[in-house]
């Protein structure tokens, strides 16, 4: 009797050995050998930690965790090799995404640098911005920010100036207005920016789109109804340099344009997440002309391609960049974002633009010195304008 208890506990503890061995085996097996591949969290670690050993024993610098943190993050989003991909900090994170909805900080001006002195040359003021307020005009050369002369400081060094100020601040700005000086005071604030343009030139709506964002939908559509109201011949609009934006803000603009149908489709990594949008039978009935130059970009070069597509509109300029691709912005647990391309979209005729661009119906030619000008001269002086109107009135065809 004795020896049969014996051999039963004998067998159960083989057994348990045996299981033991077995769970040891399989935990070694995954937690130490399976790790080791590529493109696993374990060996992107074992990196870091012989960087960290090293710096812990050599390094004579100050350590700022938060910047090896983010430096991390960022290396890991460039290790992508994805052009469109970034990250932005927690401390930039508020910044970028009210650009996204359309907020900007400053004080609300299209540039460009002046070809001839390298000073601000105010292209357009954005309405109800601090710009306006503090009363600066389009066509208004600022010479002098805060005392200090805008020329010897540099164009961008002036810029990045203006938008480094603390909201709040107070920033004395001067300008040359048709030969006088005029000193202005503008204080900086959070303004909704203004991402459209519109002017009626003789009998034609132009209407220059400098970006998409969600504060654009409406700011177009109160373009494109006034420019029915004041019995435009035509619409042309305005994409030159304009890198594009958020796909929901050029689908509800194009949809504005185009009759029913399909309107844009983009195809992510899981075909479940696939989407396609779809537009109404409400139109616009106007002839129209898109101006494109190497800077249309994305979300605009969809919009070019979706009018052409319904034969609602002709472009003329330049070939665009082409960018067929779409990026999306995630929120990470310490506010920090991170930005990578999740998707192709294709237009209604099924092209997907990346790596091809839109190539114009009529081309133009610019000299290096005309593109320099091209901005200063103003709109009625642009080649590209100039026949997008012989296009309206019918002398291309």
């Amino acid at each position: 009797m004795d020896k049969k208890i014996s051999v039963k506990w004998l067998v159960a503890i083989v057994c348990l050995f045996t299981v033991a061995a077995i769970c040891i085996t399989t935990m070694f097996f995954c937690f130490f050998v399976v790790p080791k591949r590529e493109g696993t969290l374990y060996w992107h670690n074992q990196k870091l930690l012989e960087i960290k050993e090293l710096v812990d024993n050599y390094y004579i610098g100050e350590i700022s965790d938060q910047m090896i943190s983010d430096g991390i993050a960022s290396g890991y989003v460039y290790g992508l090799n994805d052009a469109y991909s970034g990250y932005v900090t927690a401390n930039d994170a508020e910044a970028n995404l009210d650009a996204l909805l359309g907020y900007n900080t400053g004080i609300g001006v299209q540039v460009s640098a002046h070809p001839d002195n390298n000073t601000i040359y105010v292209l357009d003021v954005h309405k109800d911005s601090p710009a306006q307020k503090g009363g600066i005009k389009s066509s208004d050369e600022i010479v002098k920010l805060d005392g200090q002369g805008v020329a010897e400081m540099g164009y961008s060094a002036a810029v990045n100036y203006i938008k480094s100020r603390p909201l709040g601040n107070i920033l004395k700005v001067t300008v040359n207005r048709k030969g006088e000086l005029m000193d202005f005071s503008v204080e900086l604030t959070t303004f909704l920016s203004q991402s459209v343009f519109y002017k009626m030139i003789g009998d034609k709506a132009y209407i220059q789109i400098t970006s998409f964002n969600e504060a654009s939908v409406d700011q177009f559509v109160e373009a494109v109804d006034a420019a029915e109201k004041d019995n435009a011949k035509g619409i042309i609009f305005d994409l030159r340099g304009n890198g594009g934006g958020t796909l929901t803000s050029v689908y509800h603009i194009l949809d504005y344009l185009i009759p029913e149908g399909l309107a844009i489709e983009v195809k992510y990594k899981n075909e479940a997440d696939c989407q396609t949008y779809l537009s109404d039978a409400n139109d616009v009935d106007l002839p129209m002309v898109v101006l494109t130059d190497e800077n249309t970009a994305s979300a605009s070069e969809l919009f070019t391609q979706g009018l052409k597509d319904y034969e609602k509109a002709v472009s003329i300029g330049r070939k665009t960049f082409g960018k067929g691709v779409v990026q999306r912005t995630f929120t990470l647990s310490d506010g920090s974002l991170v930005k990578f391309t999740v998707a192709k979209y294709y237009t209604a005729n099924g092209t997907c633009l990346d790596g091809i661009g839109v190539e114009p119906d009529y081309p133009v030619e610019w000299t290096e010195d005309e593109l320099r000008y091209r901005l200063i001269n103003g709109i009625e002086a642009d080649k590209d304008f100039i026949k997008a109107c012989a296009y309206l009135d019918g002398q291309l065809s």
